[in-house]
């Protein structure tokens, strides 16, 4: 193997000469190392998270590809030897935009130099060709009991031997015996991960590693029994662990192996250093991939590539399929001003008015990208990031439905404005009863909650109702 291999753009300026910001003491990374004589870099559990999205202030938020390119650069230009591992679990969907998103997010690994990468189990619900054309594509991939059209097919080797600051490291990966379980695809041979340990592990022996590294995306207590079994693995990362990885070193059955979680969404990396040290032979540095670190280059240009391939496509050649919403047609907030003027124009002064014109601005625009524009638009389901039948579709085709508008917190009103236009008082009342939201008892808690299908953990982690309503309330 390739003794450190290039990353893309290692001669470019620091990270805080172009938009990092920097930390406050007391958050240095690396703080009181020697130079060691390999790093081994770990990260995983990205679950489609291949940027934070924003919308609660990049500051706030941690993760994404265009952050953990800086940081790997970095440490190359400490002199440091790096060997980059990923536990898998790069997306967290199916469909055509998740495997636009999976292969993207493998060239992303190629161009961080990444040296074996294992599977999760939602990568493997994508097409096995679509995963085959881009594993190959990867050249990283590693499994002992996953085979793309059989083992025979040889489209996945079952380990790797890394060759880095004098060091070789052995590397494998398996997916969990639990988590096999939810794949149905008879394209994706599997085996039982402690049946194809005891044959990879020989071959790893022969190889004389200095250090044994088994990536299992698997649930804590079995990758633990698998620690436990195989005790000549010297570092084995889990995936399912905590949401946020130990900021100390853990470790299996006391002197066992180095237990690595690696946190969720691609927000941290796990870094360790190797020494010729008998008193500190390994050191451990938990990395939270946010503002401290510039956005690269290289990404940037990645996910320009990314947001155009999705405007080519469109709605309809992603796959998207638009649906009846149960209460009707959609009008747009437009409408709404003749009967609801004060209303129309406090919404027209808050952020939701200006959500579609957000995604405009961005860098790059996200307009047309279903995750994003699904709460950004009217007439979109914000969980499930699919359009209904009247909903918006694109600002020349559909600008009364741009920014987020009444009728995603009121329902769609198309009938309503009918019945007012038609004098049906009986139609009239029952429309507007429809309408109406009220903040009191069970009614008021379920409007609270709908809230939160956009405002989420991910989107607006501070986010409050009692808080935010005040900024968006109208008679």
């Amino acid at each position: 193997m390739r003794d450190e291999p290039p990353v893309q753009g290692a001669d470019d300026a620091p990270a805080d000469e172009r938009n990092a910001t920097p930390i406050p003491p007391g958050r240095e990374l690396f703080a009181g190392w020697p130079q060691p004589e390999l790093v081994l870099v770990f990260t995983g559990e990205q679950g489609g998270y291949i940027e934070p999205c924003g919308c609660a202030g990049l500051e706030n938020q941690k993760g994404g590809l265009r952050r953990r390119h800086t940081f790997l650069k970095q440490l190359h230009a400490r002199g440091w030897p790096v060997v980059a591992l990923d536990n898998g679990g790069i997306i967290g969907r199916f469909g055509r935009e998740a495997e636009i998103k999976f292969d993207k997010a493998v060239e992303a690994l190629r161009m961080m130099g990444y040296q074996a990468v294992g599977f999760g189990a939602e990568d493997l619900k994508l097409p096995t060709g679509a995963v085959t054309a881009t594993a190959a594509n990867g050249e990283a991939f590693v499994s002992a009991n996953v085979g793309l059209f059989g083992f025979e097919s040889g489209f996945v080797p079952r380990l790797r031997v890394i060759e880095a600051g004098g060091l070789k490291v052995g590397v494998t990966s398996v997916l969990g015996d639990s988590l096999q379980e939810q794949l149905t695809n008879d394209e994706v041979q599997l085996m039982p991960a402690e049946k194809a340990l005891a044959q990879v592990l020989p071959e790893l022996k022969k190889a004389r590693c200095d250090r044994l590294v088994l990536l299992a995306y698997a649930k804590p207590e079995e990758s633990r029994a698998l620690a436990e079994k195989f005790p000549e693995f010297d570092v084995v990362v889990t995936a399912h662990g905590a949401a946020e990885p130990p900021h100390e070193a853990q470790r299996v059955g006391g002197d066992g192996a180095q237990f690595i979680e690696v946190g969720h969404k691609g927000m941290y990396a796990i870094v360790l250093g190797l020494y010729d040290d008998e008193q500190a032979p390994v050191r451990y540095q938990r990395v939270p991939l946010d503002h401290r670190f510039a956005d690269s280059p290289e990404m940037d240009e990645l996910m320009v590539s990314y947001q155009d391939q999705l405007k080519e496509l469109g709605w309809q050649g992603l796959g998207l399929r638009r649906v009846e919403h149960p209460r009707g047609k959609f009008a747009g907030s437009d409408q709404c001003a003749d009967c609801h003027q004060r209303a129309f124009e406090i919404w027209q002064d808050t952020p939701h008015a200006l959500a579609t014109e957000t995604l405009t601005k961005a860098k790059p625009p996200r307009q047309f990208d279903p995750e994003c524009i699904s709460c950004h638009a009217t007439g979109w389901n914000p969980q499930k990031y699919l359009p209904y039948t009247t909903g918006y579709d694109s600002l020349e085709k559909t600008p009364g439905l741009a920014g987020n508008g009444c009728e995603n917190c009121h329902g769609p009103g198309a009938a309503h404005i009918a019945a007012e236009m038609a004098g049906d008082e009986k139609l009239q009342e029952k429309l507007r009863q429809a309408m109406h939201l009220s903040l009191e008892g069970a009614d008021g808690e379920a409007q609270r909650r709908s809230c939160l299908e956009c405002h989420d953990g991910d989107n607006s982690p501070d986010f409050d109702f009692d808080t935010y309503w005040p900024k968006i309330a109208h008679p």
